[in-house]
Order: C-alpha cells, then structure tokens, then sequence
C-alpha cells in the first residue's frame, strides 16, 4: 500500500513541473509573420528592387558613337585661281587644279582648235571611276568662250537671256543629247544656271552607267563668266556599258534604238529618286550651289 501512494505522490510532482513549463495559451495571431518569414521577405525584396534597378539601368538608352546623331559630313574647301567650292566630302578625297586650253566637253576634237585659257579642278576619289566623262568644274571667261564656236556663243547667249520654270524642256541653245533627263534650274553664290542628266553617242546607244552624266552650265551675275559642271552618276535600272547585249538590272529597259527608247529612258530618270543615284543628285546640286566665282 505504501507503494501506491508513493507511486502516486511521484506522478503528481512530474504532472506539477510539466504543467509550469508549458507556453502560454494565448495563440499568436496567423496574419503576423514570425520572424524567420520577415527576415525572408526582406532579403526577397532586396533582391526584387535590386533586379528592378539592373534592368531600368540597361534599358536606359546610353549615348554611344553609334546612338548619337551624325554629324553632317565636313566639305572640302577649294580656293583656286578666282574659284571657291564646298565639295561634299562623298564626293571627292582631294582635287587636282590646272589653268590650260584643254578642249572641253561638249566637245571631243573640234577643227577649232584648242579653247580659250581657263581654270579646271577635277576631283579626286571620285566615287564613280573609270566613267567617260572626267568628274570636274570648269570657269571661262564668257566673252572668250562665246567667241570660240557658234554653239558657245548659243550657250552664252541663252544663259544670259533664261528665265527657266520647272518643267519646261531644256531651253535651246544648250547642249543636248538624245534625251536630258532631271532639268532643273539651280543658283550658285554669284550665279544661276541649269542642270540635266543626258549622255552624248554619235550614233543611238544604250544609256548606261559608263556615259551618263550631271551636266551644269551656269553664268555668274555680272555675264563675265561660265561655269560649266560635269559629274559622272549612275542609275540604279541603268547597264554598266552601253553594249545592247549587257545585262539589264531589274527594271531596265531593253534597248531599241527609237525616240522612245529614249523618252522612256527619260521618263525613269525623272521618277527615280535623288538619293538613289550614285552619287545622289542632292550631293552634285550642294557643290553647284557652293561655287563662287570672284572678278
């Protein structure tokens, strides 16, 4: 019996210690996070707004050589004889300035002889080689240039008396080829004339890349001199040679030897755009334009 009790009074002394070790009844609310979830939550949104900074940072554009705008393209500046030019630096890597009597185009060999004395630059690392025409700018006196041939008087005496509107045929007097495609009238500093594409053949060939070229005839305000411009471009439907049996680009126009061979030729030449000539029309009009010529 003494056993028993003993046994009893044991059990109820461990139930008492258990009972004063036991947590607090009051429950911890679930929607507050202990620590371990705080601490978690933090570090997640350390990382999360660090994330978000890394991407806003690479997705702002950087300004880079690449992302900047381009500068417009430095001119070379020629000052030769009483010539001064801004050629777009596209067009020409340097110049070779001469004075001579060269025979100039139109012509080839005329029975004149050689011309009156006058101021040549031709430019260098021109970006269309080997064309048939010289890329170059000439300047004559004007009274000496119309005294060397009927037809430099004509193209003297038409410059001085034009009034050119857009879309008129190139007025008479100047030199013509089998069409004369994108006339247009164009002013310099000291000056105004006219510009067109054409080729010239003794006989009807294929306009092609080899022969076409911009052709300027100017006069500077006071009548005392002529400016002549003659630039080898090249069209995009246009062949590489003036052989009929050369291949054709998309868009080019079979050769036959009729008038409207050529004012279809024309007709493309007017549509084609400026900037897909090589070289562009608008960069052979800013060298026309920056030219002036000094007494």
């Amino acid at each position: 019996m003494n056993k028993l009790w003993k046994f009893v009074l044991i059990f109820a002394t461990l139930t008492i210690i258990v009972a004063c070790n036991l947590p607090s009844a009051t429950p911890t609310p679930t929607s507050q996070p202990n620590v371990a979830t705080i601490v978690a939550n933090s570090l997640q949104a350390a990382t999360d707004a660090a994330g978000t900074s890394a991407a806003q940072i690479t997705s702002t554009p950087t300004i880079t050589p690449t992302a900047m705008a381009s500068p417009t393209p430095q001119a070379l500046a020629v000052n030769y004889a009483n010539i001064q030019l801004a050629i777009p630096s596209n067009l020409a890597s340097g110049t070779t300035n001469v004075t001579t009597t060269d025979i100039e185009p139109p012509y080839i060999n005329p029975s004149a002889g050689q011309m009156p004395q006058h101021a040549k630059i031709i430019l260098n690392g021109y970006p269309v080689q080997g064309a048939s025409w010289q890329p170059q700018i000439i300047v004559f006196n004007a009274g000496q240039y119309a005294r060397y041939t009927d037809l430099t008087q004509h193209i003297i005496s038409g410059l001085r008396s034009m009034r050119y509107q857009h879309g008129q045929p190139l007025p008479k007097g100047l030199p013509s080829g089998q069409f004369n495609a994108d006339v247009q009238s164009i002013n310099f500093v000291n000056g105004n004339g006219i510009r067109y594409l054409t080729q010239f053949d003794q006989s009807p060939l294929p306009v092609n890349n080899h022969e076409l070229f911009y052709y300027f005839h100017g006069i500077t305000n006071d009548g005392n001199y002529y400016v002549q411009v003659v630039l080898p471009i090249q069209a995009p439907f246009l062949a590489s040679d003036n052989n009929p049996n050369s291949p054709l680009p998309q868009n080019g126009i079979p050769f036959h030897g009729d008038q409207s061979y050529f004012s279809a030729i024309e007709q493309q030449l007017n549509t084609t755009p400026p900037n897909q000539f090589s070289p562009t029309l608008t960069s052979l009009d800013a060298l026309v334009q920056s030219i002036t010529v000094t007494p």
